[in-house]
């Protein structure tokens, strides 16, 4: 399948134009380059991909990858969802980390908050597996404002 010569998105083998970006394309097939990117992503759609980054705790490696790759740089949505599993997996690590110096320390009532925060973070996780799954987005209160953010400087 060919790809747009300026933003690497599939396009149709006689098309002009890049239906993404609008760039034209050339006019014979044999001259338009086909771009293989030899990405673990090739052939996966987006909406996949921002399932995949919702897996939880694990998730955060096929985010990083998809914010690296080259398949997914002009697709906003699955960028979005890349940054937002980034984020929510760092608040994560932040709460877990902060568990065993309250554990040392015999606070009861610091400790069961900081479970109920490790809790929340993973119910998180579920119901954006489930709203990427179905083609939804949901933006977090303060990680949504950070990946929007990210998201819109990356573009």
């Amino acid at each position: 399948m060919p790809y747009c010569t300026n933003c690497g998105t599939e396009v149709l083998p006689n098309g002009a134009y890049c239906g993404h970006c609008g760039t034209p394309q050339p006019k014979s097939g044999a001259s338009r380059p086909t771009v293989n990117y030899g990405g673990p992503f090739d052939g996966m759609k987006p909406r996949t991909a921002s399932i995949l980054c919702y897996i939880p705790v694990f998730g955060v490696i096929p985010a990083i990858i998809i914010l690296a790759s080259q398949r997914f740089r002009q697709n906003a949505t699955v960028r979005f969802n890349a940054f937002q599993s980034v984020y929510l997996f760092v608040a994560w690590l932040i709460v877990s980390s902060a568990i065993p110096v309250f554990q040392i320390g015999g606070g009861g009532l610091e400790t069961l908050m900081l479970r109920l925060l490790k809790t929340a973070c993973f119910i998180c996780w579920i119901v954006l597996l489930v709203k990427a799954s179905n083609q939804q987005q949901l933006h977090l209160p303060i990680i949504g404002d950070l990946a929007a953010r990210s998201t819109s400087e990356q573009l």
